[in-house]
């Protein structure tokens, strides 16, 4: 089963399902036109009764003007929705340019290079001071200049962010001599300042300045506070994942995501609360009610349903193209069906048509060259095809009956009946017969030598051919091929 799928989509060809559409045209044209009809004239009958219901709302309007009410716009909500919007624009703007020009947001949290400033404080009473001191330098985004200063690559906002403050600082309880608790500071502690960089070597440039910022400012606290010692202890570097940077990230998008919903239902707010202002219009001078003119939009109504309607009909072809069961495509023709494809044959064409002509230009436009042969010639070198066919099959014996057979109607077969008599002498044609449908044709068919197919193609059942073919393999009778009517 999975194998005859498989065929089945490979016989599919898009170019001659294009053309099977093409060929389709007056279908295509006609529910083109009975679509646009429709639509056109639902909305010219919608247009005409919205116009019949303004003019009976103006008459009533008219009658009841002292009892309207008119709603006026509360201009004070209307000047605090606007107020709004302005500073949430500007808070917009200015998170849209930190989000553009941050390096936190440009950072790849799971790739963070880390440098760590490990200091040894020795202060004696006044280490805890001295901590808090150099705690603040960090925190309060002192530090955090003089680096910008040093290096204007990150701003001032982000290396404040960028750079943090940790200590091992820990206080001891003691019990006096009259059993109180009291804390007891150490004398040395030890400090750590972490810089957080995108890139090793913007890392090291901001350790060496936060070194030197930190020693300036020692220097600076030894009269302020008291002496001390400060000892660099080490300078490491490292990558690292940071899950404190990678949650900022997300919380600043989301807070900018959040602002931009909250101005949107803010726009949203005030264009309701004006819509539902009722502003009296001016009358004209005549007192005429503006009306929509219903011819207009029935037109565009009837555009759209043309195009509609093409894409409806020609949805509908492409389901029976590839459902449908029928011969379509002969260019598998002796793969799918196991026998030789003898001639393609045009209609003769006697049976005129309305814009016969677009029907030859689809033609000659699909066929290319082969579209100029005329029928009669076409016969002619299916006949020829025959019988090199019959001659190549009954090389033992000549082969003196043929049984013409197929699935497609007798009066589109005539004609080809016909002619093929004319052009195969020598050779005895039986009538076109059925033998899927006729169980005389099909005992009948014991009696010939051979058989050839007639089929045409869009009306011709793949199922049926195939079932023609066995029923003439069944019966040892030798199936010459087959002649495709188009």
């Amino acid at each position: 089963m999975d194998e005859n799928q498989e065929f089945r989509q490979e016989e599919i060809n898009l170019m001659d399902l294009i053309f099977y559409c093409l060929e389709k045209w007056r279908w295509i044209v006609a529910f083109m036109l009975i679509l646009a009809v429709a639509a056109g004239a639902y909305k010219y009958r919608g247009v005409v009764k919205e116009n019949q219901a303004k003019q009976e709302a103006a008459i009533s309007a008219e009658e009841d003007e002292d009892e309207v009410n008119i709603v006026k716009v509360d201009l004070q909500s209307v000047s605090y929705y606007e107020q709004a919007i302005a500073e949430n624009t500007n808070a917009l703007e200015r998170q849209k340019e930190y989000l553009d020009n941050s390096v936190v947001m440009d950072m790849d949290s799971y790739h963070i290079s880390t440098g760590t400033l490990s200091y040894y404080l020795e202060g004696g009473d006044h280490v805890d001071s001295l901590l808090a001191a150099f705690g603040a330098f960090v925190s309060d985004g002192r530090i955090a200049e003089r680096m910008h200063s040093a290096d204007a690559t990150v701003s001032v906002e982000d290396l404040r962010y960028l750079t943090s403050f940790s200590n091992s600082f820990d206080a001891i309880y003691q019990v006096t001599s009259n059993q109180t608790i009291r804390t007891a500071a150490p004398e040395s502690t030890v400090f750590q300042i972490e810089i957080r960089m995108p890139e090793e070597t913007s890392c090291r440039a901001y350790l060496k300045s936060a070194d030197e910022a930190l020693v300036s400012y020692s220097a600076k606290l030894q009269s302020e506070v008291g002496e001390h010692k400060l000892t660099l202890l080490s300078s490491t570097q490292s990558d690292m994942m940071d899950t404190d940077i990678k949650n900022y990230q997300d919380n600043t998008r989301t807070a900018y995501l959040t602002a931009v919903r909250n101005l949107q239902a803010l726009r949203t707010e005030l264009e309701t609360l004006r819509n539902t202002a009722e502003i009296p219009e001016e009358p004209d001078e005549t007192g005429a009610v503006v009306l929509a003119d219903p011819k207009s939009a029935a037109v565009k109504y009837a555009v759209v349903g043309l195009v509609l309607g093409a894409f409806v009909v020609c949805f509908v072809l492409m389901l029976l193209y590839m459902m449908g069961g029928k011969l379509q495509n002969t260019d598998n023709f002796k793969m799918e069906f196991g026998m030789p494809l003898l001639g393609v044959v045009r209609d003769s064409g006697k049976k005129k048509k309305l814009f016969g002509f677009i029907d030859n230009w689809v033609f000659r436009l699909k066929e290319g060259s082969y579209a100029s042969i005329g029928f009669e010639e076409q016969i002619k070198m299916a006949a020829s095809n025959v019988q090199a066919a019959i001659a190549r099959m009954s090389s033992d014996q000549e082969m003196q009956k043929v049984m013409l057979a197929g699935t497609m109607a007798e009066k589109d077969a005539a004609a080809l009946c016909a002619k093929l008599s004319s052009e195969l002498q020598g050779i005895s044609l039986s009538p076109y017969m059925q033998i899927v449908y006729q169980s005389s044709a099909l005992k009948e068919l014991e009696n010939y030598d051979g058989v050839l197919f007639l089929e045409k193609k869009g009306a011709s059942s793949s199922a049926m051919i195939q079932q023609e073919r066995k029923s003439a393999s069944d019966r040892n009778v030798t199936v010459l091929g087959a002649i495709v009517l188009y």
